[in-house]
């Protein structure tokens, strides 16, 4: 008899995992993936962790289907007006595109600019055994459902959480902080302290207009405050709006980087990757960038963990990223396929093991992933976050871009050091103008 112990019983355990369980891949074997071989599709993404996950997979993808992609990314802000043009022509010239639900999702789908993918799902012609939707984030899939339909597979699912950094903190002798109180306190102590020669701010978060509407969201959801009253109207004048504000302002006027009002994410992911922001709240995709061993400068010295807890708890919120297929489109059969692959466990497992978030359960307890995490705080984190977790990272109403653009105003006021509640009543009150005219219509 042999007997294994210690770590070779989880080598052995592992060994078996892989040689005995056929990969995705393998079961894949058996669904015809050459449907479409020769075909050509376009597809924009925007150039965030997802986005440029995918891409360094499209290599198999074109393998696996015969599918050539025309794959374009564009930063953020460029993307979605890259998507509104394409989707507003009618020309059929995209065929797939990435989505977020919480943003424009109800836009969209109002202007039948998404092609409905329950028909495509049913189909064993077009959808492989294998691809199991069941074992996909219900909350991911459920909201990108509308009147019934199905409009987009989800391939990310972040949460907000706390990046900072372990160096520093063990230097100050500092402690993660638990509360709002602590955060403001803990960016205090390390605002413009020295660390390799140059001068580092205590926290760094987006501060651009819209954009910084939905990382403001934990700390307005942590504050007690929401988005909308019990009847509907705009609550974020309300006097938990109000902090909420005041905080978010106070933190980046007092201990961030100067001009935070032009920071949008990847400005702060780019001061902190190179060691020039202690701390640092956001998604949990930004992974990806801060241990990127070509790009950043503070690889290993990172810690994660749970977004503070404010006066009403902790409060972390919850997006998910998805890709759909255009109802212009000339080749739909083909795009469903590049988004089926795409939302399918073998990527879904090659892109966590980069560090990209993906809504897929089963690739979590992976062994694959597993033996190949090297930050369990990170993991951590993000499953408690996400048991917890609020949708609501953006406004619930139709009208989203246009009341971001309002609250984001907002946002920068306090930020400038200028009267908050004023700030939040004008807010409030266009909001309430713009709601007026696109709500239940």
């Amino acid at each position: 008899m042999i007997r294994i112990h210690g770590r070779g019983v989880w080598r052995a355990v592992l060994f078996l995992t892989l040689v005995l369980t056929p990969s995705w891949s393998e079961l894949a074997q058996a669904f015809d993936w050459q449907l479409y071989k020769g075909t050509t599709i376009r597809v924009i993404q925007n150039k965030g962790s997802v986005g440029l996950g995918i891409e360094s997979l499209l290599p198999e993808f074109e393998r696996l289907t015969g599918i050539k992609v025309q794959y374009e990314t564009y930063t953020e802000d460029q993307y979605r007006q890259k998507v509104l043009l394409e989707l507003g022509a009618g020309s059929g010239g995209l065929d797939a595109f990435a989505t977020y639900a919480a943003q424009e999702g109800l836009k969209f789908w109002r202007s039948g600019w998404y092609e409905p993918l329950d028909p495509y799902l049913k189909n064993p012609r077009l959808t492989d055994p294998a691809f199991d939707l069941a074992d996909i984030s219900k909350g991911a899939v459920q909201g990108n459902i509308y009147d019934g339909k199905l409009t987009s597979l989800p391939v990310q699912q972040n949460t907000t959480m706390l990046f900072y950094r372990k160096d520093l903190f063990e230097k100050l002798k500092l402690k993660v902080p638990q509360t709002y109180a602590e955060l403001e306190e803990t960016a205090k102590k390390l605002h413009n302290t020295e660390e390799g020669g140059q001068k580092v701010v205590g926290i760094v978060m987006r501060g651009k207009m819209a954009a910084a509407t939905s990382q403001w969201a934990p700390y307005l959801l942590g504050m007690g405050g929401t988005w909308l009253t019990k009847d509907g109207k705009p609550a974020i004048n309300s006097p938990e709006a109000v902090q909420a504000l005041d905080l978010y302002g106070r933190l980046l006027r007092n201990y961030g980087p100067p001009g935070a009002v032009n920071y949008h994410w990847y400005e702060c992911v780019s001061l902190f990757v190179q060691g020039k922001a202690a701390m640092y709240t956001d998604v949990n995709s930004r992974l990806f960038q801060l241990e990127d061993p070509a790009k950043s400068q503070v690889v290993g010295k990172v810690g994660y963990a749970l977004f503070p807890a404010g006066p009403a708890g902790r409060k972390p919120t919850m997006e998910a990223i998805s890709m759909a297929v255009s109802s212009k489109s000339k080749k739909k059969e083909a795009a469903y396929l590049f988004l089926q692959w795409a939302a399918g466990k073998d990527v879904a497992l090659k892109l966590l093991v980069k560090g990209v978030p993906v809504p897929r359960v089963s690739v979590w307890k992976d062994p694959r992933f597993l033996v190949e995490q090297k930050h369990a705080d990170w993991v951590e984190a993000s499953l408690k976050s996400l048991e917890i977790a609020s949708t609501e990272w953006n406004p619930p109403v139709i009208a989203v871009s246009e009341v971001r653009d309002v609250v984001g105003a907002a946002i920068v006021s306090s930020i400038l050091g200028e009267n908050v509640k004023a700030a939040a009543d004008k807010a409030a009150v266009e909001m309430a103008k713009i709601m007026e005219k696109t709500e239940g219509k």
